[in-house]
């Protein structure tokens, strides 16, 4: 891996990348350590089963909620401060979290907990993107991607465990203690690359706050056609990973009657299955275009969706026919996520913070509505039903991701 592009030591690029990593960890392991226990939460409270991804979703909505105040924001002011401020709000609702008293409560301070996802891709990811080359940023999301991942492999295993000999609101008092770590990280080691010049001439440039100047930038980015479609692109191709995360303790738990060990050593060839595909990225970084990754990686994600539902179609209702779609599929999001958020990012001249934060906000608006639609679709406890909204999604992600590289290629032309 090369030198970072801006005046910064490899060595302070790696360590920041490292508490990164960890606050982006810890965003997610706050989700998946409790998705075990969401059964006996929502039973606590004397709530709804439909709370259950609910609770995910409230997480999700809370995730698109500030994307189009960050962008701007850190244009302007600069990245660092704003992720400062973002990883130190992670930390106050997660601890307000394991003080509800009730599931409204616990639903409400799971949005507000959930808008630390904001942070990471509008802020911390256009960082990376900014300090390395594009090989090496691809690589290094791609890494950092393979460590964030242990957090749904390891969440629901770790989370089942925990849940046997603890209540699950210690779950969160232990998740806001690392994120304080998180917090001294980035505090001691994010570069601050608005307004540095890179070592190839060019000027990160602040961005003015202006309404005017912000709305232009908006509409420049939402007349990007192939923008617009990579974003929609990356929503959908997204959905099935987040709506098996909402949906598999009611499949596997409720339904399968599973216990919460066994559902979390499910989770283990789902979400290993990402880790390997970011680890074949890796090797294809070496060799071929992201455009070529992209649609490598997608034949193999439409292949794994359309499975979900063949399988369980063709044979029985059985969660067991839902895995080998589910596992293909999850293999292939670990190859294309990268290069897809990579492509979409440099689509336009639009300031980095700008644009990441109209991605981020479409991607999880379509996600958190999706949840929505699966859960409803699944209400009938007929898996069968949850493969034929995968395969739905499948056709959906190809027709956007297809027009988007074809609209690239006609403007490069």
């Amino acid at each position: 891996m090369s030198e970072p592009l801006i005046n910064i030591s490899r060595k302070q690029a790696l360590v920041f990348a490292s508490f990164l990593v960890l606050y982006e960890f810890l965003t997610y392991i706050a989700n998946d350590m409790i998705m075990p226990g969401m059964i006996k939460v929502v039973e606590s409270f004397h709530g709804p089963e439909t709370a259950v991804a609910s609770s995910l979703t409230a997480y999700v909505i809370g995730g698109a909620s500030l994307q189009l105040f960050l962008g701007p924001l850190s244009d302007r002011f600069g990245r660092r401060p704003v992720m400062l401020f973002g990883a130190l709000f992670f930390f106050l609702c997660t601890i307000l979290i394991a003080c509800s008293n009730s599931i409204d409560q616990f639903l409400i301070a799971r949005f507000f907990q959930g808008m630390g996802l904001c942070f990471i891709s509008v802020i911390g990811y256009a960082t990376l993107q900014e300090i390395f080359a594009e090989m090496d940023a691809i690589r290094l999301i791609s890494i950092m991607a393979n460590i964030a991942t242990s957090a749904p492999l390891l969440g629901p295993l770790l989370g089942a465990a925990f849940l046997q000999y603890f209540s699950w609101r210690l779950i969160f008092v232990l998740v806001g203690l690392f994120a304080l770590l998180a917090l001294w990280g980035l505090w001691r080691y994010m570069p601050e690359p608005v307004g540095q010049t890179k070592r190839d001439g060019k000027k990160i440039k602040q961005v003015s706050l202006s309404p005017r100047v912000i709305a232009t930038n908006y509409m420049n980015l939402l007349k990007n056609k192939p923008f617009m479609m990579g974003s929609f692109a990356c929503g959908f191709g997204g959905l099935p990973c987040l709506a098996w995360i909402a949906l598999a303790p009611v499949i596997l738990i409720a339904d399968a009657k599973l216990t919460i060990v066994q559902y979390a050593v499910w989770q283990l060839p789902v979400f290993g299955a990402i880790i390997i595909g970011n680890w074949f990225l890796q090797r294809l970084t070496h060799r071929v275009t992201i455009r070529t990754m992209l649609v490598l990686g997608s034949i193999v994600l439409g292949i794994g969706l359309f499975m979900t539902f063949i399988l369980p179609f063709l044979f029985n209702n059985n969660y067991l026919w839902l895995m080998p779609g589910l596992i293909v599929y999850f293999f292939a999001l670990g190859l294309a996520g990268a290069p897809l958020n990579r492509f979409i990012l440099f689509s336009t001249p639009v300031g980095k913070g700008t644009t990441s934060a109209l991605m981020s906000m479409i991607i999880m608006c379509v996600q958190a509505l999706g949840i929505e639609v699966a859960n409803s679709i699944y209400r009938s406890h007929n898996n069968v039903h949850f493969g034929l909204f995968c395969a739905t999604v499948a056709i959906i992600y190809c027709i956007f991701l297809g027009k988007t590289l074809v609209l690239t290629k006609e403007n490069k032309g």
